[in-house]
């Protein structure tokens, strides 16, 4: 039997199997987390949930905080991915309305993940850290192109900006919860507006404040 054989398996490397199964506990955790919080995350209901062995998760993380962390490691680069827009020369009403279009049907398509990432806070402290790093760096890239447009610099920018990021994303799941029943459509249609309107009177503020010395 060739070295080739003994490492694939069903048509399968070894690393392929223990990159499949570390994506099945990542997905599980985001469930159990979802269903029942992330004070009940624990590795026995993560592999259950998964169907594996809890040698398994120990091939893939060192304890459950590190399970943890990859989780929110992982939604925070999803959520990126959706968000940054490099090209700043697009119109802002049609920047803003694709960036909350694009983070509104990232939560309708798998409502467990925009819970985990912006319903209560991480139990773990990696995590928490996890997540404001991410939740940062979309307020970073909003007041940036405020600065950009505004030709200031100003904390009212970054005010503005982290008041939107943070407001919205607890606004999104008080609207996957119902608690806000509105159409996605005119949902999307109501930050949109917000956003434009925060944004540009931040903007306006700055240009009319006299620079200080």
């Amino acid at each position: 039997m060739s070295a080739s054989t003994k490492q694939n398996y069903g048509g399968e490397s070894g690393e392929q199997r223990a990159a499949r199964r570390r994506a099945a506990l990542l997905d599980a955790a985001i469930t159990v987390v979802a269903e029942q919080g992330w004070r009940q995350l624990n590795v026995e209901r993560v592999c259950t949930s998964a169907g594996l062995i809890k040698r398994y998760f120990y091939e893939s993380f060192a304890d459950i905080d590190a399970l943890a962390a990859a989780v929110i490691d992982e939604l925070a680069t999803e959520i990126l991915t959706l968000v940054v827009v490099n090209d700043l020369s697009i119109p802002r009403p049609q920047l803003m309305r694709t960036m909350i279009e694009k983070l509104v049907d990232y939560a309708v398509n798998d409502p467990r993940r925009a819970r985990v990432f912006f319903g209560e806070m991480a139990a773990t402290e990696a995590a928490s850290h996890q997540r404001g790093l991410a939740i940062r760096r979309i307020v970073t890239i909003l007041a940036a192109e405020a600065r950009t447009l505004s030709h200031a610099d100003h904390p009212m920018l970054d005010i503005t900006a982290s008041v939107l990021v943070n407001g919205s994303t607890r606004t999104l799941i008080d609207w996957l919860d119902g608690t806000i029943a509105v159409p996605r459509e005119e949902f999307i249609n109501y930050l949109t507006w917000l956003w434009l309107s925060a944004s540009e009177g931040a903007i306006a503020h700055v240009a009319s404040t006299p620079a200080e010395n």
